[in-house]
């Protein structure tokens, strides 16, 4: 079992705060950056922006995409980097998330090897969730083997490039509930204060008949406003920063901080 549990709840939502290390030794840096911070109540370590040891790529050209994938054949760098993470931050809960390309992440990573990867580190006990895309075409086994390592998952789904219909959030949201995650979580792009409002509203819907907590925000300056008054509509967590973003609009947390502690008041 994991040795931190995920607690999530829209009524004092929580500030994630993003880990975007290429190495071991901006881990260490930015690890130590959140160490006994009071403002930061989990890490999301991004997976996909760490820099293995390239093993299994030897015979692919460099530079392609599939060379890029070969990087991610073996997960033992993976679990190493979270065993050095999960030391230097013994308090805080993890939240591990190999983002890919299709999704806005930073590497990509054969199906098989995505399976493999969310195994490995839901099996070391040291990630309080893992992060599963629910559109990645081995989201169902990726979520079975993390439930079977005792290790909460985030379902996620991001659209970079526009905010949906209402209507298709709501469906978006049930469908990663039904699929039997832990958590769901989707991010989208406005274009006007209109398309806020559209996952605002989206939000509260769900909220009101979802069985798992929420975590929803509208990227951009946008949709800043999603990222501090969120829990209002019922998303349970936020994303802030403490050093480098690892998406669009994200805000200072203690900032962030501030801001919900001041909503929090009676």
């Amino acid at each position: 079992m994991p040795r931190h549990q995920l607690r999530l709840d829209a009524r004092s939502p929580s500030i994630i705060v993003p880990i975007t290390a290429s190495d071991l030794a901006q881990l260490d840096r930015q690890a130590a950056a959140l160490a006994g911070d009071p403002v930061v109540d989990l890490v999301e370590w991004r997976v996909d922006l760490y820099e293995p040891s390239p093993t299994g790529a030897a015979t692919t050209p460099a530079g392609t995409a599939s060379a890029g994938a070969a990087a991610w054949n073996d997960p033992a760098p993976a679990v190493a980097a979270l065993e050095t993470l999960a030391d230097a931050l013994p308090d805080t809960p993890i939240l591990a998330t190999f983002r890919t390309t299709a999704e806005g992440g930073g590497a990509e990573i054969a199906d098989d090897a995505y399976v493999a990867l969310i195994d490995a580190l839901a099996a070391t006990g040291l990630a309080a969730a893992v992060d599963v895309e629910y559109r990645h075409p081995r989201a169902a086994a990726a979520i079975e083997t993390a439930h079977a390592r005792g290790t909460a998952v985030v379902a996620s789904n991001h659209d970079f490039g526009a905010t949906p219909a209402a209507a298709e959030i709501v469906a978006r949201l049930e469908a990663m509930e039904v699929a039997g995650a832990d958590v769901a979580k989707i991010a989208v792009m406005p274009r006007s204060a209109a398309d806020v409002v559209t996952l605002i509203a989206a939000t509260e819907t769900r909220y009101r008949a979802a069985g798992i907590p929420l975590i929803t925000m509208s990227m951009g300056a946008l949709g800043a406003v999603t990222r501090i008054g969120g829990g209002t509509f019922g998303s349970a967590a936020t994303f802030a920063t403490v050093g480098e973003a690892s998406a669009p609009g994200q805000l200072p947390a203690i900032g962030v901080r501030a801001a919900l502690d001041l909503l929090g008041q009676p």
